[in-house]
């Protein structure tokens, strides 16, 4: 019996041998674990969301859009891609991302200028936002899209019959019952008087001029007629110096004839230049007399000097003296 127990007991020792796993020494190496391109799944810390305000746009007006990440410190968010071809919607620019520094949280902004094209119920796509933990795993956050509408403004406009251009001047006032209408009119009441004052102004000098304007200008030409005899007379005493008194006759002959006629091209132009011009209006009848008077005092002043300068100069004198005899009568 107990050689049995013995035999009963060896068999199963054996057994529980032949069944045991084997040593370290016979285990196959451990494979490593596969590593997925799959973005873990972000904490209840990591938010995004699209920022639109006002939800109720007007056709043609610019508006932003903000995207904005709240993150833990130490987390970078890679920059928003811009959406493509979204219909009725045009983006203008993005802005650089910012970030601000918060306690206990930071949060990323990156903000787009858009204009909406067509009018209606529109939506700002949703946008896949990769972000970067500080121990360097790649988290994934999606900012939901947002819902907006673009109104039209032919509302206020209902005589109106075709759309407004994308670009439009900014309203003045949007109360209903104020407008540039008032101030329009004010300043085209201001401006009508005004003209009404300076054309009295005007009115009343006209009236005192015609009133005492023939006296006084006869009195003024024969004022000035007289001058310039006197000086004629001057330079008919300084005749030992022909070329001071021809100076002397032409200057003055040339002043009261500009003035008198209108003409102050006579007190600047030679003789030559004066023959090859067209005579001046109120001149034009002794315009020729005029310019031989002048070319006579020039033979005098320039070189070279004749022997009978004496009575040339007296000829000279005489003519200018027959010229204003014949031009300074009424006007």
């Amino acid at each position: 019996m107990r050689a049995a127990a013995a035999l009963c007991a060896a068999l199963a020792l054996a057994c529980s041998a032949e069944e045991a796993p084997p040593g370290p020494e016979a285990a196959e190496p451990l494979a490593p674990a596969l590593v997925t391109s799959a973005p873990a799944v972000p904490p209840a810390s990591l938010r995004a969301t699209v920022v639109l305000e006002p939800p109720r746009i007007e056709i043609g007006d610019l508006f932003t859009v903000e995207v904005a990440v709240v993150t833990p410190p130490g987390h970078r968010v890679a920059p928003a891609p811009v959406p493509k071809a979204i219909p009725g919607l045009s983006i203008l620019d993005a802005s650089v991302p910012s970030v601000d520094h918060e306690p206990g949280r930071w949060v990323h902004h990156q903000r787009f200028r858009a204009r909406a094209s067509a009018t209606g119920p529109l939506r700002w796509p949703a946008l896949e936002l990769g972000v970067e933990a500080p121990d360097g795993t790649r988290l994934l956050v999606i900012a939901a899209e947002r819902p907006f509408e673009v109104v039209s403004l032919l509302a206020e406009h209902p005589e109106r019959r075709g759309p407004f251009s994308l670009f439009r001047m900014p309203r003045l006032d949007d109360e209903p019952s104020r407008g540039p209408w008032l101030p329009a009119l004010l300043g085209s009441l201001a401006t009508l008087a005004a003209l009404a004052l300076i054309s009295g102004v005007r009115r009343v000098r006209r009236r005192a001029a015609l009133a005492s304007g023939p006296a006084e200008a006869a009195l003024h030409d024969e004022a000035a007629a007289a001058a310039l005899l006197a000086v004629l007379q001057r330079a008919e005493a300084e005749a030992h110096d022909p070329v001071h008194a021809a100076d002397l006759a032409s200057e003055a002959l040339r002043g009261w004839a500009a003035e008198r006629f209108r003409a102050p091209r006579l007190c600047s132009a030679t003789t030559e230049e004066l023959t090859r011009e067209t005579s001046p209006f109120l001149l034009s009848t002794r315009y020729a007399a005029l310019l031989a008077v002048l070319q006579a005092f020039d033979a005098l002043r320039f070189p070279p000097l004749r022997e009978s300068k004496g009575f040339e100069l007296h000829a000279a004198l005489q003519a200018a003296r027959e010229f204003v005899a014949g031009a300074a009568g009424p006007r």
